[in-house]
């Protein structure tokens, strides 16, 4: 999966949006992957976010995978101050991490008004280097030590 062409309206509009693939666990990865069996996994846009200190997914795409949901919520700082919402572990894929998955717990949310999915957080940013060039409207994602 490549990460889509953007023109400078595109980026202006949304931002930068990365493409990736959420898998339920470990195991529906790597069965995908080695073309052993099909499992169930969900194509996604992710808006890298440089604020957030966790990743998100639309509960959309938690309930369709039906992910794993801890027992406690987790507790994110925003817009109107401090919120439980739904923490969820699964795995994600990234063209930029070669063969390679990782698994991640993330939060759930609502993003059925945007162009993209989820937002990735500084648990993923923190195996990439991410490059944003305002004055020439591009960026770059790439995995480091992964």
């Amino acid at each position: 999966m490549k990460n889509p062409p953007f023109n400078k309206q595109n980026l202006f509009l949304h931002g930068p949006v990365f493409e990736g693939e959420v898998y339920v666990n470990e195991r529906s990865f790597l069965s995908n992957k080695n073309q052993q069996h099909a499992e169930a996994f969900s194509p996604v846009k992710l808006l890298i976010d440089t604020g957030s200190n966790i990743s998100g997914l639309d509960y959309r795409i938690i309930n369709q995978l039906s992910l794993t949901k801890y027992e406690s919520p987790a507790e994110v700082d925003g817009v109107g101050g401090i919120h439980s919402v739904g923490l969820y572990r699964c795995v994600l894929f990234l063209s930029i991490f070669g063969m390679k998955g990782l698994p991640l717990d993330v939060v759930a949310g609502d993003y059925k008004n945007s162009s993209y999915n989820g937002v990735i957080g500084r648990d993923v940013l923190q195996y990439c280097r991410f490059t944003f060039d305002g004055p020439g409207n591009s960026f770059a994602l790439e995995a480091i030590d992964f």
